[in-house]
C-alpha cells in the first residue's frame, strides 16, 4: 500500500538524519582535537618563551615598625616589633602603549601564536605624601614596578626623576607563586630617592616588553589616562573598565581609557594582600584560567587589550557544523517532496550518499582552512561537494533540470550558512527569517496536494528510477 510506503520512507529518513547527526558529533570532536593542538602549542610558548603580559603602575612603599604583643611557643606574651608597609600611589599617570603585533614570530607547522612588542611610556606625579605619625624608615623606601613576566622585558624599565634616570632592579620578593616580579628602585642604593619621595616628584617611565596575545595595565594612581594603539584589526577589550573611545581602521586600532577610581581600589587590594595567592589574583591571565577550571568566580582586574585571530578557523568550523543538521533536514525534505510530487522513488542508500557528501564538506572545510583563508576554504569545499552532489543527482533523477534545481538549492543553503557565520550579531534574526521563508515555500508548493488521496494511491502508479 502507498500509505505503508510513505510511512516507511519517513521512518528511514528520520533514521538517516539521526545517523548524520551522530556523524556531525564525530566531526565536531575532530575540530576540538585540532583546536587542542593549537592551544597546546600556545601553552608551550607561554611556558618556555613568553606569556600574556601584565604590569602594575609604579607605586611607593615605605616601611615602618610597630610594637605589638606576640605569643611564644609556651603561650607567653611579650612585646615585639613588626614591620609594616605604607603604599603610596601616584596622584595621576598618563600611559601610552604602542603595539607592534605579529603572528609570524612564534609558529610550529600550521600553528601560529599572536605576539606583540610594546613600547610603554608613562608620565605622572607623586604628590608630597600626607602620612600618619609613624616611625617611617624613609631610607628604606622603594619605588616599585611589578611585572608579571620579566622574560618579556627587552631591557630593564627606567624612570626619570628630575634630570636623572634610574633603572629598576629585580628583587627577591617576586616569585612564580605571586605571579609578579616586583622590580624596585630602593633608597638604600639610591639615597637621593628618599628626599624625592618625601617631597613629591614628577616622573617619566619607559619600558619595552613582548607578550603573547594579551596585555593588561593595572593602574595604581589616583587618576589614570591610558592610550593603546597598534597594527591589528581584531581586538577585544576587557577588565575593570572599557575604553571610552575606540577605533579600528585599515588594520590599525586605537583605544583610550580614563578613570579616577580604579587605581585607589587596586592599590588598596595590593596593600592588604598578605599572601602570594592574593597577589596572584591581580593577574588575570594566569589566575583566571586556574580559577575557571575550579569553578571559581574571578574579579576582573586592570585594563586589558587582547589581540584575536582575524578568523579562528576552529570556531568558525564548529559553528558551521551546528547548521549541518538544518541543511540535511532541508535537503532530505526536498528529496521527499520531489518523490511525492513527481512520483519518483529515491532509495535510502542514495539519501545516505548525499548525506555523506555533506558531511565530507565539513572535513574539507577544516583541513583546507588550516592552510588557507577561511573564505577560500569554504568556497573550495562548497564547490567540490555541491558539484559532486549535483553530478550524482543527475543520474538519480534522470534529468538535468531536476539535478540543476537541487544544485541551486544546495548552493543557496551553503551561501546562507556562510552568511550566518559572518553575521554574529544578527544570526538569530536572519535564521528566523530564513526559517519562515522555507516554511512559506513548502506550504506554497504543497498547497494543492491531497495528502489523504496520496497516501491511498496504489503503489503500482508510482514511477521509479533505474539506479544502475
Amino acid at each position: 500500500m502507498r500509505s505503508h510506503f510513505l510511512t516507511l520512507k519517513i521512518i528511514a529518513i528520520v533514521i538517516l538524519i539521526a545517523l548524520f547527526y551522530m556523524g556531525l558529533f564525530f566531526v565536531s570532536g575532530l575540530v576540538s582535537e585540532r583546536q587542542s593542538y593549537q592551544q597546546g602549542f600556545i601553552k608551550d610558548i607561554s611556558n618556555s618563551q613568553i606569556s600574556a603580559q601584565s604590569v602594575i603602575s609604579p607605586f611607593i612603599r615605605v616601611p615602618y615598625q610597630k610594637q605589638t604583643t606576640c605569643t611564644n611557643e609556651k603561650k607567653e606574651s611579650y612585646v615585639c616589633t613588626e614591620e609594616h608597609w605604607t603604599f603610596i600611589g601616584a596622584d595621576n599617570t598618563h600611559w601610552i602603549a604602542d603595539f607592534n603585533i605579529s603572528d609570524d614570530t612564534y609558529k610550529r607547522t600550521i600553528y601560529r601564536a599572536i605576539s606583540y612588542k610594546a613600547q610603554l611610556t608613562a608620565k605622572g606625579v607623586f604628590q608630597k605624601p600626607e602620612m600618619k605619625d609613624q616611625p617611617y624608615q624613609w631610607d628604606k623606601a622603594e619605588i616599585v614596578f611589578p611585572v608579571h613576566d620579566p622574560r618579556g622585558l627587552n631591557d630593564k624599565p627606567s624612570i626619570q626623576i628630575g634630570a636623572k634616570t634610574y633603572q629598576f632592579e629585580f628583587s627577591n620578593e617576586g616569585s612564580e607563586a605571586s605571579g609578579f616580579d616586583f622590580m624596585t628602585i630602593s633608597a638604600q642604593q639610591r639615597p637621593e630617592i628618599a628626599q624625592a619621595i618625601q617631597n613629591g616628584f614628577s616622573f617619566n617611565l619607559a619600558a619595552n616588553s613582548t607578550g603573547l596575545s594579551k596585555f593588561t595595565l593595572i593602574p595604581s594612581s589616583q587618576s589614570v589616562t591610558y592610550q593603546a594603539k597598534g597594527n591589528w584589526a581584531d581586538t577585544k577589550y576587557d577588565g575593570q573598565n572599557l575604553p571610552y573611545e575606540k577605533t579600528s581602521i585599515n588594520q590599525q586600532f586605537t583605544a583610550q581609557w580614563k578613570n579616577i577610581a580604579l587605581g585607589r581600589q587596586n592599590l588598596s587590594k595590593l596593600a592588604n594582600c598578605e599572601s602570594n595567592d592574593c597577589i596572584r589574583q591581580l593577574n588575570n591571565s594566569s589566575y583566571a584560567k586556574e580559577a575557571s577550571y575550579n569553578g571559581e568566580s574571578v574579579e576582573k582586574i586592570g585594563l586589558s587589550t587582547e589581540f584575536l585571530e582575524s578568523v579562528n578557523v576552529y570556531t568558525q568550523t564548529d559553528r558551521a557544523i551546528k547548521y549541518g543538521i538544518v541543511i540535511i533536514i532541508i535537503t532530505f525534505g526536498c528529496f521527499f517532496l520531489f518523490e511525492v510530487l513527481k512520483g519518483l522513488r529515491i532509495h535510502p542508500i542514495q539519501y545516505s550518499l548525499v548525506a555523506m557528501a555533506q558531511g565530507i564538506f565539513f572535513v574539507l572545510l577544516l583541513s583546507i582552512s588550516e592552510y588557507y583563508a577561511f573564505t577560500w576554504a569554504y568556497l573550495a569545499a562548497g564547490i567540490a561537494c555541491v558539484g559532486l552532489m549535483t553530478w550524482y543527482l543527475y543520474f538519480v533523477m534522470r534529468g538535468f533540470k531536476a539535478a540543476a534545481l537541487f544544485g541551486i538549492i544546495l548552493s543557496t543553503l551553503y551561501a546562507i550558512m556562510y552568511l550566518l557565520l559572518q553575521s554574529n550579531g544578527k544570526t538569530f534574526l536572519i535564521g528566523s527569517v530564513i526559517s519562515f521563508v522555507v516554511l512559506a515555500v513548502v506550504m506554497f508548493i504543497t498547497r494543492h496536494v491531497n495528502w489523504y488521496q496520496l497516501s491511498h494511491k496504489p503503489e503500482r502508479e508510482i514511477k521509479s528510477t533505474n539506479l544502475s
